[in-house]
């Protein structure tokens, strides 16, 4: 059997839960939607569209309010467009307006330090909004290490070059993601024979943060691939098994696959 192509996100859920990692994988079951998730991806679709927005009417006097005006728009319409997500969520009206308002929040966070950023540099706006124009959304595919992921930002610094992904999480410790800058640094030190000079995470409730990209950092990513990949040969349910925790059910929720996985108690 051929080795399963691997990502940050299976390698994390079999390291929280193996018999999760079974469900989700091999067995491919359906995983139910939650309201993290659905708008996790509606502030990553807004932060993918800012950068495609017409700037040509701006200027360094007065880019802060139309920017601001740019992502709430996005933001509405990407929250609309998500409406038939929503519904199957089955919120009431107060938790939709919270979840909108926090959302819209987090974004207008992340625009603080955007904004910051284009004061530090010199040039016309439009000069200097090009030039902080990232690549977005790419995905990097090792053949050779059978990992893939998709990378949020590849920005163009001062400082040098960075990898960068959104979280809209309320955990702000950015060594919990280590693994996952890891292996993006991998895939991109694979590709263009060179390593990232940082990776790093933007906290949208938060602020940026950052790890160490070195040889240390590659060759972790490269043990955990490694791993993942020896113990997922199988294809028995009871090669994985559970790892039971306050993530099975929890005083708002429960695992997406808790109903089958008590069934087979």
């Amino acid at each position: 059997m051929g080795k399963r192509i691997q990502s940050p996100s299976s390698i994390n859920t079999y390291n929280m839960c193996p018999r999760k990692y079974y469900y989700a994988y091999i067995q491919k079951l359906e995983s139910l939607p939650n309201i993290h998730q659905v708008r996790g991806n509606i502030a990553h679709s807004v932060l993918e569209k800012f950068f495609d927005q017409d700037v040509s009417d701006m200027s360094i006097n007065d880019f802060k309010g139309k920017l601001t005006t740019v992502l709430q728009n996005l933001l509405v319409t990407e929250w609309q467009d998500a409406e038939e997500k929503l519904v199957k969520l089955d919120l009431t009206d107060n938790q939709r307006k919270f979840y909108f308002e926090e959302t819209m929040l987090m974004l207008l966070n992340w625009l603080s330090h955007f904004c910051e950023t284009i004061i530090s540099q010199k040039g016309s706006f439009q000069e200097i909004f090009k030039k902080l124009i990232p690549e977005r959304e790419k995905l990097f595919v090792s053949e050779k290490k059978q990992v893939r992921g998709y990378i949020d930002a590849i920005e163009k610094r001062d400082d040098g070059l960075r990898i960068m992904d959104y979280k809209t999480s309320s955990s702000f410790n950015v060594d919990n993601h280590r693994l996952q800058l890891g292996i993006y640094c991998m895939l991109y030190h694979e590709i263009h024979g060179k390593l990232p000079d940082k990776a790093g995470i933007y906290f949208l409730k938060d602020k940026p943060k950052f790890i160490n990209v070195d040889q240390e950092l590659l060759d972790f990513a490269k043990k955990e691939v490694e791993l993942i990949h020896e113990k997922t040969v199988s294809d028995d349910i009871n090669d994985y098994p559970k790892k039971k925790s306050n993530l099975c059910k929890y005083s708002t929720g429960q695992c997406e696959f808790y109903e089958v996985c008590q069934k087979e108690d």
